[in-house]
């Protein structure tokens, strides 16, 4: 060990922590790693530039093309459609043919894609088998995996295991050389998921969304218990306004659902008018809405600044900023217990230039928030202090833009609310909105303690929306009615659908309400599916995820929109976005030209794919513009990146270094202790980073264990190539896992349950089929 080798282990232990909690985007930590690898003169300014142009990444991103054409046309929803006419309602055969299919398809095209295209038929199967789609859709990922590793271009580790070589002067894989292999752990796979991994997946619908109607949904989604009524009095002022004019529902975080008239019943839009006698089915929290209605009637109005009586002294304002690394940073301010613990209070929470000032306590911080807080000096020196807290501007005209949110809400004469304490009137909880002091006669009293009582004549200083003010106004006018049933939930022209959040979505790590999502796609958000469990709060307001699963309601048409929009994938087979059928012949064409170039030799990999590439855009297979939009190129980056980590651990001597201690310890067992110590490392790497990094770092301590053991590196590094695609134990080992883990219903649990043995059984079967195909 030399500071030489210390100082690059040093960087690559950084990388990986990096890599594993995502602190920062991956590509951005494999960018800055390349940068010291630069500067500390493990590679040359040349060499670090080599993967950008290198033959894998080349290959990497013509896939990508080849792959989307074949799902553009039409080609993957063919085979797909054709399942159930297949198989029929037989469990067993179902899950063979999905695992196959998904296998073949991920052969030549991109796993993720390959899995998003079989989800809606597997989400409308399911039902129509009796099955719950928990039972289908982790299998689904795992043919995907599986089936990449049968070709060369099937998945990127294979692809880079093949350039490695290439650098070292060795004849790289071919197309066809992981083929048997391939075949052979992809039907260990699907014969221990028809055997051991059935009986390990979740049964029962309620762990994991259908599409078997909206009855089914709403159960699954757990709103059997949010839907109950709302009635207008005859006499409410309410009467001739549009839904959209009354904001109804804003700050109790209900949903209306549908009007019911005499014997009409019609579903609720924005331009409905309301009526007196009009009852309303809304989705929502019944027990905070009534508890709001049994409040006595509370005025609720806008207060000016300037009319706010004398302030409390002591008492002052800041605008801080989360900064990378802030321990508060991913948590909600009621996780962080964030009054008790500082002793301020909380109104407003800017987030890419929006500010909010409702239901703060399910907020969560992100890094670049800026936090609006009043408080004792002294507490808010202790904020200010606190590491990750950059202090943006301080005094009461640091919270300048709380201005126009300014309301008060004044307690009537003999309310329940006098005598109580600020915690104890709820309108945190039932209302969502944040006391920031009381005006009580000519002084106003702010940042007060949780148990500050509440006196006769007193006002609530609140910061609001002025939205959600005029929402309070038109709630207190409405009765509680009866709860009613799930069938309330359907009707001709409506349905309820489930989606998820596609690969390379836009909307990952935005929330509804910046996506304005009701106004531009027409549909309500009823519920989330997050880690086993559906979310209901706040829904506008939480971040969306890779993997996430939406339920939404509205009208048909709607749904067939939404369906062509590539951030989403509908999980149902009727409303799917219209294919180029006409131009499946080319893409198709393409797939087998990339096939035969490579098969004869006439052209290496790289070149037949950016062949078959060109040629499907050409023909109109795939626009330009989706071609760009396909390639991933988070994963792009992050090869290209990180391919010189192979010149710095071979040129510092880490690579031999590694490769001796290995050696020492698994030499003596023979050859086969050796491989099998390479798999396991390279699937224990990839369980955490994607595979092709693994690959990246494991390469140079392949050839140089080869050299001193005077063994073939073939054998060696095809092992590690394909226990790097062995990534079944975690939802983010692949993000075929993370994909269905929303649509599944899945919880981390239940991949580390199925997904352990599996991964056991394929290490175990690599270490012995992969010297028979490649001899030490």
């Amino acid at each position: 060990m030399t500071l030489t080798i210390g100082g690059l282990f040093a960087l690559l232990v950084v990388m990986v922590y990096l890599f594993l909690t995502e602190k920062l985007p991956v590509d951005l930590t494999a960018f800055l790693g390349l940068v010291v690898l630069i500067f500390a003169g493990y590679v040359t300014p040349d060499e670090a530039f080599q993967g950008f142009s290198s033959p894998a990444v080349m290959t990497m991103l013509s896939v990508f093309i080849v792959g989307a054409a074949l799902l553009e046309t039409g080609v993957a929803d063919i085979i797909g459609g054709q399942i159930h006419r297949l198989v029929g309602d037989s469990e067993a055969r179902l899950l063979i043919t999905l695992m196959l299919v998904a296998g073949v398809l991920s052969a030549f095209m991109n796993n993720i894609a390959a899995v998003a295209v079989l989800m809606p038929a597997v989400a409308s199967l399911a039902p129509r088998v009796g099955l719950s789609p928990s039972r289908l859709f982790m299998p689904l990922a795992f043919g995907a995996i599986l089936g990449g590793t049968t070709t060369l271009v099937g998945t990127p580790p294979n692809i880079v295991a093949a350039q490695m070589m290439s650098d070292r002067g060795l004849e790289p894989f071919q197309l066809f050389d992981f083929t048997p292999i391939g075949l052979a752990i992809m039907a260990l796979g699907t014969l221990y998921m028809l055997t051991v991994g059935k009986r390990l997946l979740p049964a029962g619908t309620i762990r994991g969304p259908a599409s078997g109607g909206g009855k089914g949904l709403a159960e699954i989604y757990q709103l059997q218990d949010r839907l109950f009524s709302l009635r207008l009095p005859e006499d409410a002022t309410l009467g001739g306004r549009t839904l959209a004019e009354t904001r109804l529902g804003n700050a109790l975080g209900f949903k209306v659902l549908s009007i019911q008239r005499g014997s009409e019943h019609f579903v609720a839009e924005g331009s409905s008018q309301l009526q007196g006698g009009d009852v309303l089915v809304v989705d929502g929290d019944a027990a905070k809405v009534r508890e709001f209605l049994g409040m006595e009637r509370l005025d609720v109005r806008r207060m000016e600044v300037d009319s706010v009586p004398g302030l409390s002294p002591g008492v002052d304002g800041v605008r801080i900023r989360v900064a990378s690394g802030a321990a508060i940073a991913g948590n909600t301010l009621r996780e962080l217990a964030f009054r008790n613990r500082f002793g301020v209070v909380v109104l407003g929470i800017y987030h890419r230039g929006q500010l909010f000032s409702e239901h703060l306590a399910e907020q969560t911080l992100r890094v670049g928030d800026e936090v609006l807080a009043v408080g004792r000096t002294e507490d808010l020196e202790r904020f200010a202090a606190e590491p990750g807290s950059e202090l943006v501007d301080r005094g009461l005209m640091a919270l300048a833009e709380l201005q126009e949110r300014l309301s008060v809400i004044r307690v009537p004469d003999g309310s329940s609310l006098i005598g109580g304490t600020i915690q104890g009137s709820r309108l945190g909880d039932v209302v969502g909105l944040t006391v920031a002091g009381i005006v009580r006669g000519d002084q106003t009293l702010l940042a007060l303690a949780p148990d500050e009582t509440i006196q006769q004549g007193d006002c609530l200083l609140v910061a609001a929306d002025p939205t959600v003010v005029q929402s309070l106004g038109s709630a207190a006018e409405v009765e509680f009615g009866d709860v009613v049933g799930e069938e309330s939930l359907e009707a001709d022209e409506t349905s309820m659908v489930e989606v998820a959040v596609a690969p390379r979505s836009a909307a990952e790590g935005r929330t509804l309400y910046e996506l304005e999502f009701t106004h531009r796609y027409g549909l309500l958000a009823l519920a989330l599916w997050r880690g086993g469990h559906p979310v209901h709060a706040d829904l506008a307001h939480v971040a969306l995820r890779f993997g996430d699963a939406l339920l939404l309601r509205g009208p048909q048409e709607r749904i067939r929109k939404l369906a062509s929009d590539a951030d989403f994938v509908v999980l149902s087979d009727t409303d799917q976005a219209q294919r180029r059928t006409g131009k499946a012949p080319f893409a198709v064409g393409a797939l087998v030209l990339m096939v035969l170039l490579v098969a004869t030799g006439v052209q290496p990999i790289h070149v037949a794919a950016f062949t078959a590439a060109s040629l499907s855009l050409l023909a109109g297979a795939l626009t330009m513009k989706e071609a760009y939009r396909v390639i991933e190129w988070r994963a792009i980056f992050l090869v290209a990146a990180v391919l010189p980590v192979g010149f710095a651990m071979e040129r510092s001597g880490a690579a031999g270094f590694l490769a001796d201690t290995v050696a020492s310890t698994a030499g003596s067992a023979g050859p086969y202790a050796v491989l099998a110590a390479l798999i396991v490392l390279a699937s224990l790497l990839s369980q955490g980073l994607d595979g092709a990094p693994a690959v990246v770092l494991l390469a140079p301590v392949v050839f140089e264990m080869a050299e001193l053991l005077q063994l073939s590196p073939y054998p060696l590094m095809m092992g590690v190539s394909l226990a790097a695609s062995a990534a079944f134990m975690t939802p983010f080992s692949h993000k075929a896992n993370l994909l269905v883990m929303g649509a599944g219903g899945y919880s981390s649990r239940d991949y580390l349950r199925v997904g352990t043995p599996l991964t056991l059984l394929i290490l175990a079967m690599l270490v012995l089929l992969v010297p028979v195909f490649f001899p030490f």
